[in-house]
């Protein structure tokens, strides 16, 4: 099950990439895909989820941004590689949240910040813009509570 986890973490950090830089080239102006319920927008994200430290000092927001996301990641990979028996759901799901946090990590290493371009609105309620490598964490999240359920 470890090349089903490095293929899932490859393919999502691959996936994350070439749409965030087609983010950069494409989405500086507002795409409209469903009007009034999605866009693709781009977005520069200094803080994490929801924007969260984004306005912290420069010492909080890296220890919260790149160090711990670090020690998360070393600790998917070192399971990932140590339980010797793992499911095929409980690859798949360590493989998106790796391939996320990498996806972001890598952002956050080279420019300080997350290029986010996924913009979804409900009525009048705006849901904060998100990214590939997000979906993958989130997914893969989902699939990990749920590996663990059925355990």
């Amino acid at each position: 099950m470890r090349f089903v986890f490095l293929f899932v973490v490859f393919i999502t950090f691959l996936l994350d990439r070439v749409t965030k830089i087609l983010a950069v080239k494409e989405f500086h102006h507002p795409i409209d895909v469903i009007p009034g319920f999605f866009t693709l927008r781009f977005a520069e994200n200094r803080g994490a989820a929801f924007s969260l430290f984004a306005g912290s000092n420069e010492v909080v927001r890296k220890l919260f941004l790149l160090v711990i996301p670090v020690v998360v990641i070393l600790a998917v990979f070192y399971y990932a590689f140590t339980k010797r028996e793992q499911s095929f759901r409980l690859s798949v799901a360590l493989g998106l949240i790796a391939g996320g946090a990498l996806g972001n990590l890598y952002d956050r290493f080279l420019k300080g910040s997350v290029i986010d371009f996924i913009d979804f609105h409900f009525g009048s309620y705006h849901y904060p813009t998100f990214n590939v490598a997000d979906v993958g964490v989130f997914l893969g999240t989902v699939l990990l509570v749920f590996s663990f359920r059925r355990s």
